[in-house]
């Protein structure tokens, strides 16, 4: 199972399991990759993304460990691609309820042998799909390195569309590129086959199902009052 999990559910599920994602987080990136520039606290990776409006998809193993983790985030606020990664679209930047940014896919690989990382991440992207299918959105919006593309969301069968060319990052001058992957029934197909994973994956916790929360949005109260003034 996946544990689909938000700072509104997160006392459903046991132990603290957003923190234990972001300790996973600065193991990966900061540790091992030595990745610069971004936010740590107490053996934690985070970033200005990591909010209210975030939901995270989190992989446990037998023993209950958080093995990986992604996350979605609306694009109808300030989000990584309209932030800060602009250039690498060659078309208008998506802002609608429609599309959720997914960022921050992360793998235990201390844990996890080269063989059992494949169907950790096939678990998330079938996560990924179904959990959009449940918000009725129209698709996620991201960036990867080709390769990791190619190793994740295309070969589980998800047919993606590019937003833009390859591109080298200015400080890290590593290649990567923007695109879109689309929601559907047809695409669900593609991806349930290709992973042979055809039951649902997704856990709410002990708590009420929340399949459907609000999407996060600049607030125009102020603007109403001094019209109505």
């Amino acid at each position: 199972m996946i544990d689909c999990v938000s700072i509104a559910t997160v006392h459903h599920f046991p132990d603290n399991l957003l923190a234990e994602q972001h300790s996973l987080r600065y193991r990966e990136v900061v540790h091992k990759e030595n990745w610069s520039d971004i936010y740590v606290i107490d053996g934690m990776e985070f970033d200005q993304y990591d909010n209210l409006a975030t939901e995270y998809l989190i992989a446990r193993d037998g023993q209950g460990r958080v093995v990986g983790v992604t996350r979605s985030y609306p694009t109808t606020i300030p989000y990584m691609l309209s932030d800060v990664f602009t250039f690498l679209l060659s078309s208008q930047v998506p802002s609608t309820p429609r599309i959720f940014e997914a960022s921050r896919l992360v793998l235990d690989r201390s844990l996890l042998t080269r063989e059992e990382r494949r169907p950790v991440i096939d678990r998330l992207i079938v996560a990924y799909m179904e959990r959009g299918l449940q918000r009725g959105i129209d698709a996620y919006a991201g960036f990867m390195l080709p390769k990791i593309w190619s190793s994740t969301f295309q070969r589980a069968g998800w047919d993606v569309q590019w937003l833009g060319p390859e591109i080298s990052l200015p400080k890290t001058n590593e290649v990567v590129r923007a695109a879109l992957m689309p929601v559907s029934r047809e695409m669900e197909r593609k991806v349930r086959d290709a992973t042979g994973i055809h039951h649902s994956v997704l856990n709410f916790g002990a708590g009420p199902l929340q399949r459907n929360p609000g999407t996060a949005a600049y607030s125009h109260m102020r603007e109403e009052m001094r019209q109505a003034a």
